[in-house]
């Protein structure tokens, strides 16, 4: 059975010379008969030393420790003779040998760590003698971890544990990276209890203890997450690790939850120092880091720089500490700015991320008592023309999230101002940012691809426009009827855009003049006052003018049914009641005589005498 190949990093690893590695023949045919017998015969010692201790005590012990020392000289005749097989059975005869009369039993050959710390010791130093068999750096590993298992009975818990199951972790990882590449596998597998029992006792340490001591945990779990990163990259264990970019994820999440928890019970200063140091982590790894160091570096530093976000956060909204708080999303915001300056190709994220946290600062600085209403929804606005000015450097296909940081930021300066009641003010931040829009969407037209974004963009400022005309209207307690149909009909026009030059002018004027002429027209006839019909004619002579001059058909049109509309109005309304009902009457029977001879109906085609 060939070996399966390592499948690709998504970033580039540290160059390494490509060695192709030759297909393995299947496991039959490398087994030979020898070998089965050396590893029958390893199996057979190995339960022997199981039993042995339990049937004749520490007798059975020094007996089996001969046996490892007898086994250990074996495997060191095997290496001079050239006997890579028997050398390797020997030598793993030798660590099982020993390893089982030290894990079993009372002091002195058992119990306790020491004995099997010095066995580790033992080991190691017979690597260096006999470099060639994995079975003395793996006993040494059993061997270490015996020992740390009899320490957790005698360690007491909280710190001393957490240190101790954190140092076995790290020894583990630092083994991964310098032994074989089966041995390597071997430890990681067996590394990962340590790992996962570690972090959870130095996460909940960094939380709880006090004084130096959190600050001891928490490092050694910043460690434990950097060593996982240097192990990622190991291509001897990457099957073991999953998707790429877990194993640097994992990591900055350990370390940010570690250096988070630590710093959470401090002072004031303490929770927005931890945010602002994840935002700094987040971007400079953004700004800085290229080729696969940023493959491997960047998920790790984002992952830690959130959970310092979020825990930082989130414990400043439950206690209300807006002031800190504020001072937090501030400083979070200077970083992405900064990368925003500097890194083009990180705009699309970085603008919105620098917005949003001033947009969130301005805001809560009014509970804060920092900023007046007023002032914050002046920053607000403000913040939403730096986002329009933001814009032409992206792409258009990655807008969306600095257009949608912008059009929050302008609805909470809106809110904000509803909400403290100061209408005036309102009305003028509507009419600022219906200009602002409008400015955005002439900017779009430049393009001449007529986007759905510049439709937009059209829209959404006549409706604030329209909307801040209202709001003046209401302020003022008008009852004119042109204080509320202009704004409308202006804001229909303005909607049209572009399209007002070039377009179809019914589209484009049609609805903005209607809603112009019509409400006038009917208070000129029904209001008494010869101002109003005066002006509505002027108007619609200057419309009927416009139009002849530009060669547009609406605003013609229009104000010429305007001006005749209006005098048959007033003629109507200042003849006698008769008159002015045979005025109507002879009016409709016209219409309605064109109606049937354009669309006859049953009888309307028939001569008189051919009716009944």
């Amino acid at each position: 059975m060939t070996s399966a190949p390592v499948p690709p990093l998504p970033y580039a690893s540290p160059p390494v010379a490509a060695v192709e590695p030759a297909p393995l023949p299947s496991l039959p045919a490398r087994i030979r008969p020898p070998q089965v017998l050396l590893a029958v015969g390893v199996v057979l010692l190995v339960a022997v030393a199981l039993v042995g201790p339990s049937l004749g005590g520490n007798t059975a012990r020094i007996g089996v420790l001969l046996g490892a020392l007898v086994a250990g000289c074996a495997s060191a005749w095997a290496a001079r003779a050239g006997l890579g097989n028997t050398e390797e059975a020997c030598a793993a005869a030798a660590a099982a040998l020993a390893l089982t009369s030290v894990a079993t039993g009372s002091p002195p050959l058992g119990g306790g760590p020491l004995p099997a710390l010095g066995l580790a010791g033992v080991l190691v130093s017979v690597r260096v003698l006999l470099p060639s068999p994995l079975s003395w750096p793996l006993g040494a590993w059993g061997a270490l971890q015996v020992a740390a298992l009899r320490w957790l009975a005698v360690v007491p818990a909280g710190v001393p544990r957490t240190v101790l199951l954190l140092g076995v972790a790290l020894t583990g990882l630092a083994l991964v990276l310098g032994t074989r590449r089966a041995l390597a596998r071997v430890v990681l597998l067996t590394t990962a209890p340590w790992l996962v029992t570690g972090v959870v006792g130095g996460l909940l340490t960094a939380a709880t203890a006090e004084g130096p001591v959190r600050w001891l945990s928490a490092g050694l779990t910043v460690a434990v997450a950097a060593a996982l990163l240097p192990v990622r990259l190991d291509r001897a264990v990457d099957p073991l690790l999953g998707p790429p970019r877990l194993v640097p994820v994992v990591a900055g999440l350990v370390a940010g939850g570690a250096v988070g928890a630590a710093l959470s019970p401090g002072g004031p200063v303490s929770l927005p120092l931890a945010g602002w140091l994840g935002v700094l982590l987040a971007s400079t790894a953004a700004a800085l880091l290229t080729g696969w160091r940023r493959g491997l570096l960047l998920p790790a530093a984002s992952a830690a720089g959130i959970v310092l976000v979020v825990l930082a956060v989130a414990q400043l909204v439950a206690t209300a500490r807006w002031p800190a708080l504020v001072t937090l999303l501030v400083l979070t915001a200077l970083p992405a700015a900064g990368v925003a300056a500097v890194r083009r190709d990180e705009r699309p994220d970085a603008v919105p991320a620098a917005g949003g946290c001033l947009a969130g600062a301005a805001v809560l600085s009014v509970p804060a008592g920092l900023l007046p209403p007023a002032a914050a929804a002046a920053v607000l606005t403000g913040l939403f023309a730096l986002t329009l000015a933001a814009r032409p450097g992206i792409a258009a296909d990655l807008r969306a999230p600095t257009g949608t940081v912008g059009a929050v930021c302008a609805g909470a300066a809106l809110v904000v101002l509803a909400l403290d009641g100061a209408w005036d003010q309102l009305a003028l931040h509507l009419a600022v940012q219906g200009l602002l829009c409008c400015g955005w969407g002439a900017v779009l037209a430049r393009g001449r691809d007529e986007s759905p974004e510049e439709a937009a963009a059209w829209r959404t400022g006549a409706a604030e426009l329209g909307a801040a005309g209202w709001t003046a209207a209401a302020l003022a307690g008008t009852t004119v009827v042109e204080a509320w149909s202009l704004p409308a009909a202006a804001a229909l026009l303005v909607a049209a855009g572009p399209r007002l030059l070039d377009g179809p002018s019914w589209p484009a004027w049609g609805p903005g003049l209607a809603a112009a002429a019509a409400p006038s027209t009917v208070a000129a006839v029904l209001q008494p006052g010869a101002l109003r019909p005066a002006l509505v004619l002027l108007a619609a002579a200057a419309a009927m003018a416009l139009g002849a001059r530009t060669a547009v058909r609406a605003p013609l049109l229009t104000g010429a049914v305007t001006a005749v509309t209006l005098t048959a109005g007033l003629a109507v309304t200042a003849l006698p009641l008769p008159l002015a009902a045979v005025l109507v009457v002879g009016t409709g029977l016209l219409a309605l005589g064109a109606r049937r001879e354009l669309r006859p109906v049953a009888g309307s085609g028939a001569r008189l005498a051919e009716l009944r």
